[in-house]
């Protein structure tokens, strides 16, 4: 087994993605936790909106969350510079979600192959009730380097009702960066 890094993720086909994933396993979300990743979204719907963001994790309570730091697009694809847009001095989010296990989510047929990963799931109040399509994201995220965080695999879905689910993209994350406090401030 190839030992994978951003770069060749980026390149590779949806087969090559579904696989690996399919052989990943779960993140340890404590090792998650206090990061900010560089994210890219390889094809898809999700590709067509936005290629480059990044995620960000914190600890609230006892739980795990994360949000979506808004990039500015450089037409590079995988390459060049993750830049944050910034309004009134702060990183530009949008989207929180929680962090579980799928096997901890409620059973959904798409995701019964996921089941041995994380879910971050966008059905979360931090999001407006009237932006139904942030809610309904669903994403299935693993290691593909066994033990190595600091390269995460995902497979993004649309969970438009409980019987209606689309494909939205693969998404790689990657070159982590310590979170250095921006929680606090996206939650005030």
């Amino acid at each position: 087994m190839p030992s994978w890094t951003f770069e060749l993720l980026a390149q590779a086909n949806r087969k090559t993605l579904e696989d690996v994933l399919l052989a990943a396993h779960a993140p340890d979300p404590a090792q998650l936790n206090g990061h900010v990743y560089d994210g890219y979204n390889h094809d898809g719907l999700a590709h067509l909106a936005v290629e480059k963001f990044r995620k960000a994790f914190y600890q609230q309570e006892h739980a795990l969350y994360g949000f979506n730091q808004v990039v500015l697009q450089d037409r590079q694809h995988y390459r060049g510079a993750w830049r944050v847009r910034m309004t009134d001095g702060k990183p530009a989010v949008q989207g929180f979600y929680r962090v579980t296990f799928v096997k901890d989510e409620l059973p959904q047929k798409y995701s019964a192959p996921y089941e041995h990963l994380l879910c971050f799931n966008y059905h979360s109040d931090l999001n407006p009730r009237w932006n139904v399509a942030m809610r309904s994201i669903r994403d299935y995220v693993g290691l593909p380097n066994a033990g190595d965080h600091s390269l995460l695999l995902g497979k993004a879905y649309l969970q438009v009702t409980p019987w209606l689910t689309i494909f939205a993209s693969y998404f790689i994350l990657g070159h982590p960066q310590t979170l250095d406090g921006e929680a606090s401030e996206v939650m005030s």
